[in-house]
This record gives C-alpha cells, sequence and structure tokens, in this order.
C-alpha cells in the first residue's frame, strides 16, 4: 500500500531561538495589556511544546502582528525647506524678493503632501 504525496511544502520546525523570539513577542502583548497572566502562561506553555512553525503561529493569531508597517508621519519635505532657504538667502543677497523660487518652493511642497498624504493627527 503506498502513501500519497503530500500536496504543498513540508512544515517547517521551529528551534530554540524562535520559541525564544515567540516568548518575548507574548511578553510584550502581556506588558501593552493584550493578555493576562494567566492566558501568558498558558501560551508561553503551548510556545515551549510547540514543534512546527503552525503551532506558533496558532499560539499568536488573535494578536497584532509587529510585522506590520505602522503608518506614521512623514517628514518635513526636504526639497521645498532647501527651495524656501535658496529663496531667502538670494532675496537679501539681491536686495528684493526672487518670486519664482518662492513659487517653487510652494509648489514642491505642495507635491510632496499629495505624494505622502496630510500629516497624521493623533487623538489626545
Amino acid at each position: 500500500m503506498t502513501s500519497e504525496p503530500r500536496r504543498g511544502p513540508a512544515p517547517l520546525r521551529v528551534g530554540d531561538h524562535e520559541r525564544a523570539q515567540a516568548s518575548e513577542r507574548l511578553a510584550a502583548h502581556h506588558a501593552a495589556g493584550r493578555l493576562t497572566l494567566e492566558e501568558l502562561e498558558e501560551r508561553q506553555e503551548r510556545v515551549q511544546a510547540a514543534v512546527y512553525e503552525a503551532d506558533l503561529a496558532a499560539v499568536e493569531a488573535d494578536l497584532p502582528s509587529s510585522d506590520r508597517p505602522r503608518r506614521t508621519r512623514p517628514g518635513p519635505p526636504v526639497a521645498a525647506l532647501a527651495l524656501l532657504a535658496l529663496a531667502i538667502v538670494s532675496t537679501v543677497l539681491v536686495g528684493h524678493p526672487i518670486p519664482p523660487l518662492f513659487l517653487l518652493a510652494g509648489l514642491v511642497w505642495l507635491a510632496s503632501r499629495r505624494r505622502f498624504g496630510p500629516p497624521v493627527r493623533r487623538s489626545a
């Protein structure tokens, strides 16, 4: 009697390093208030008994992942600030404003806002 060949990739085994990382993530979730002490202890036992990656994934399935990129406020538009500084310096050196530089700085700033979106407002 022959057994059917497995479909899909073979399950990957985990080692002590992966178990330790999972334990650290669970401790961070406990510190953030997502897990009670009893839940943490129960999940830690499951992590130490885990043999395959799927076992570890099941322990953390209902918790948010830290791998997801977090939406942060974009940095200042460096090109617009550089053009604005150039416009100010050239205005001082020449003795009168140079409107195209100020307009260009404004257009670059608007383009960067459109590309990165408006700043993220945080609720207090």
